[in-house]
């Protein structure tokens, strides 16, 4: 139970359910470095100051794990688990068609036990799995596919749910034979297999398809296929996910491919970043996520984990450019600020080497990245010649003006990054030195309520999931994010979605990359996504690549 008085009624969850991840570990102030063994990941988990009783790597059943997240989440609607606190939870409910596996690059069978496209993919089969079934007994089998992809390619109207943004073109499915799914798409998607990954095309029952909006939105009506289960809930405060009985479909290639070794996971609510290292230390969580760099020290030193988990599935950090205020319009000027930030005094700053400062708006791991830091680099120099050239003069305050008009924008973002808040402080600062003026507003969740649908707010700093390519981002016209919607990258999108995987898919995210970062700087990328997680030293915790921890495949050791 946690002290009340230290941590009041908040903590949140984010489950994962795959099995292989690629995980880099930032351990601080080593003080006896060891590495855990039997991860199934491939990962290069190490623990610091001393040695874990979880290193042996002898799993051990039982027992519960404590997880502190950071904000409560009240709408569990699978579709919309884009945010971690709710993609997180549902990633040990739902399981998927398929699964990416960081480690060889390439996605493996799931709940899907093949699956294969068309030359140019629009036709898409999937083998179903035998003798899957959800937790509410029935059987999760071709028909039970076919109603959960419908409901992700055409939404469901009456209940009023969206369509998944990642699987554009999406037509029809049909059951062919006994057990086989054939989907057909209006148009080219070479990203529709990828996009069956996500935990938001996480597969629920028939009987949960049926469910108005707030049905569907009820986590403890959510019935799924994955290894824990809903057992109770205290809204604001906490959900308890119990060890499914008889789970034995882990994705291809899972080091557990059974039933979890955990009988539980208490997800809690800390929003307090302040508190979360000190939980950790205390024992009263075995796991949190959110830690600030300057906590990631002393929790190493005291013989805890830091666990820097990679984003492969997500886009860099980033100021997205939205251009309708008309500040922004001239790509000289977005060039301009592009090259105004100087990304290391950022990350000398307030990040950690649990950071690593973004190269392009696709992490390092990402495939199809390509490294664009050498345009990245820091240049005042060029900066303020770029904005002289394109009309914007130093004003007697030092900011630029161009017919009567200062320079002066706006960011917003939400509260979930630690260290958001104080990277934009630097960027104001640094912009402040090229007669830009920023108003950093990010971190504060209530004016992005106001500001995500208003265009002319100048910059949304985010992150984002990319199993659809980077075209649901940036692309559609009415998206909140970016309020951009321009005609050659959308070209760029639709010629990645039409490209073969391969060669000549990648020559396409080159393009896009180089658009979006430099010709028409869109995206003035930041650092790569990361979540850095505490983890107490008894703990064994694998992630996935879109970051979530893996809870199937966890276990504590005794001691």
């Amino acid at each position: 139970m946690l002290d009340s008085a230290r941590f009041p009624r908040t903590f949140a969850n984010r489950a994962s359910l795959a099995s292989r991840a690629s995980v880099r570990i930032s351990t601080l102030l080593v003080v006896g470095a060891l590495a855990l063994a039997g991860c199934g990941s491939g990962a290069n988990t190490q623990n610091a100051g001393g040695t874990s009783p979880a290193a042996s790597g002898e799993a051990v059943d039982g027992g519960t794990l404590v997880y502190a997240e950071v904000t409560p989440i009240n709408n569990w609607q699978t579709q919309a688990a884009r945010f971690y606190e709710k993609s997180n939870v549902l990633n040990s409910v739902l399981d998927r068609l398929t699964y990416f596996d960081p480690d060889k690059g390439e996605l493996v069978p799931w709940i899907a036990s093949a699956f294969s496209a068309n030359a140019d993919s629009t036709e898409f089969t999937f083998t179903i799995r035998p003798g899957v079934t959800f937790s509410d007994g029935a059987p999760l089998d071709a028909a039970a596919v076919k109603a959960n992809l419908d409901s992700f390619g055409l939404g469901v109207p009456a209940a009023q749910i969206q369509p998944n943004v990642d699987f554009a073109g999406y037509q029809s499915s049909e059951v062919i034979g006994s057990d086989q799914v054939l989907v057909t798409l209006g148009a080219p998607n070479s990203n529709f297999l990828r996009a069956t990954s996500s935990v938001t095309a996480g597969l629920v029952s028939p009987a949960t398809l049926q469910k108005d909006a707030a049905g569907q939105s009820a986590i403890s009506s959510i019935a799924g296929s994955g290894p824990f289960v809903y057992e109770s809930e205290k809204p604001d405060e906490e959900v308890v996910l119990a060890k499914r009985d008889g789970y034995a479909w882990a994705p291809d290639g899972a080091e557990n491919p059974g039933e979890a070794h955990l009988d539980k996971v208490v997800i809690k609510y800390l929003p307090e970043v302040a508190h979360r290292a000190g939980a950790v230390q205390s024992g009263q969580v075995d796991l949190v996520r959110g830690l600030q760099p300057v906590d990631e020290a002393a929790l190493a030193s005291s013989g805890n984990q830091v666990l820097a988990a990679d984003g492969v599935d997500l886009t860099a950090n980033m100021a997205a450019v939205r251009t309708g205020s008309g500040k922004l319009a001239d790509p000289a000027v977005r060039q301009a600020l592009q090259v105004g930030i100087d990304r290391q005094t950022i990350k000398d700053t307030v990040l950690s080497d649990s950071y690593t400062l973004a190269g392009s708006v696709l992490n390092h791991q990402a495939p199809g990245f390509v490294d664009l830091s050498a345009d990245l680099a820091y240049n005042p120099e060029k900066a303020r010649q770029l904005l002289d050239d394109a009309g914007w003069k130093e004003g007697s305050d030092g900011i630029r003006e161009k017919d009567g008009e200062k320079l002066e924008v706006t960011v917003t973002s939400s509260n979930n990054s630690v260290v958001i808040k104080p990277a934009f402080e630097l960027v104001e600062q640094q912009w402040r030195e090229i007669g830009v003026q920023l108003n950093n507003r990010a971190g504060d969740n209530t004016f992005l309520t106001t500001a995500m649908p208003d265009p002319k707010v100048e910059f949304f700093g985010t992150r984002q999931f990319i199993y659809g390519g980077l075209g649901p981002i940036f692309e559609p016209a009415n998206n909140t994010m970016t309020h951009t919607s321009d005609p050659e990258l959308n070209a760029l999108f639709a010629a990645e979605r039409a490209a073969a995987p391969g060669p000549e898919r990648d020559k396409v995210l080159a393009a896009e990359q180089q658009a979006l970062v430099v010709d028409k700087a869109l995206s003035l990328v930041l650092w790569d996504e990361v979540q850095v997680y505490g983890a107490h030293r008894n703990t064994h915790i694998d992630f996935t690549s879109g970051t979530a921890p893996i809870f199937q495949g966890a276990w504590k050791a005794d001691g």
